[in-house]
């Protein structure tokens, strides 16, 4: 009395069906795994790039405004200078008037020292002639090359030249 059959056969077919099928899904899992991994990098590779060139707009910008401020301080120590030669001119042509010429003095100091925080400095005019520099008005006598005399001051902003320091420059003779 065996009422139990063994498996049917099939249950055999189903059994290596069920294989066949789980192998299909397996295979197909593994490809989307792999599809999934190249577009991560893919979107990896883009953000780097993406975050890479945030970071140089950012330099970009920042030099940017760093040189426009330059320029606006440029402009300003351009409209102050004449104000600093005529306060310096006015010195050479002092008055009899000690309090006067203390005031004016007091004032260029202070004037001066503003500026030099601000980063303007005067063009050194001692020794040989820089054409970057200084502008040759007139030549005479002297050692070839050599500043003999200063005309009008020069100034600098930082590393730029905004007005030429206007000077004697000797001839050789």
């Amino acid at each position: 009395m065996n009422d139990q059959n063994p498996t049917p056969p099939q249950d055999n077919q189903t059994s290596a069906q069920d294989d066949v099928q789980q192998d299909v899904n397996l295979d197909t899992i593994q490809q989307e795994l792999e599809q999934t991994r190249q577009k991560l990098e893919e979107m990896t590779v883009i953000s780097q790039r993406a975050l890479a060139d945030l970071q140089n707009f950012k330099r970009r910008t920042e030099e940017e405004r760093s040189q426009f401020v330059t320029m606006a301080n440029a402009a300003l120590f351009k409209e102050l200078l004449p104000i600093l030669e005529s306060a310096s001119r006015a010195l050479e042509h002092q008055q009899k008037d000690e309090e006067w010429t203390k005031g004016v003095e007091q004032t260029l100091s202070h004037l001066l020292q503003t500026t030099e925080k601000m980063g303007l400095t005067p063009i050194a005019t001692d020794g040989e002639f820089d054409p970057e520099k200084h502008e040759a008005l007139l030549t005479g006598p002297g050692p070839d090359g050599q500043i003999i005399e200063v005309l009008e001051k020069g100034y600098m902003l930082g590393d730029k030249v905004i007005k030429p320091a206007r000077v004697k420059v000797g001839n050789g003779q």
